[in-house]
């Protein structure tokens, strides 16, 4: 006869088999950032000249700071106390995943860089309080290429996210084998706990 599982077992191995809370909380930080930085990158534009686009590129200029500050965190806390897992796939996907996942740190860490030059190349205000000193303001070339760069490599950033994002939908409802759980360490603990109610009833 098979021992049963005890619940603070069960419940233990669960949690073992997620991020802990940090790690979920730097990722899906991150997540939105991206997502509301992107979305306000596409419509500045869209305001009027003056104070309108002005705060709105502030907006964007704030949010990409706060993003860099979330990157450096996230990447301190891995290194030193977050939690690893092993990975989810073996042999090539299990390195796909990993190349992906080292892809979008690096993108990642690109597109903060470049946001910065391009606010120090534009000499943006910030919300009318103050300017941002012009970086070589006699390079007329300098804007318009750093411009170009920040966009191409926040689509690219983008681009994996999304591809990341589905392949994580792709196993939680065609796969079903609770990958995305991994990173919901508080519905992982939830469905440890019922899962080991199902068993002893």
């Amino acid at each position: 006869m098979a021992p049963v599982e005890s619940a603070p077992e069960a419940l233990t191995a669960e949690v073992e088999m997620t991020y802990d809370r940090r790690t979920a909380r730097l990722h899906w930080a991150t997540a939105v950032l991206v997502t509301v930085l992107w979305v306000i990158g596409q419509v500045i534009d869209w305001f009027p000249k003056g104070v309108p686009r002005i705060s709105a590129r502030s907006v964007h200029i704030t949010l990409g700071v706060l993003l860099a500050v979330v990157l450096v965190r996230r990447i301190v806390w891995r290194s030193r106390s977050g939690r690893r897992l092993p990975p989810a796939n073996p042999g090539v996907w299990g390195h796909v995943a990993r190349s992906v996942h080292w892809a979008l740190y690096a993108a990642l860490a690109a597109v903060v860089v470049l946001g910065m030059l391009n606010a120090w190349a534009r000499g943006d205000s910030i919300f009318s309080l103050f300017h941002i000193p012009k970086l070589l303001p006699a390079n007329a070339q300098l804007k318009p290429a750093v411009e170009y760069l920040h966009k191409t490599f926040a689509n690219a950033l983008v681009i994996l996210a999304a591809a990341h994002a589905l392949a994580a939908l792709a196993h939680h409802f065609i796969l079903r084998d609770g990958l995305l759980l991994r990173m919901l360490p508080w519905l992982g603990q939830m469905s440890g706990a019922s899962r080991f109610k199902q068993r002893r009833s």
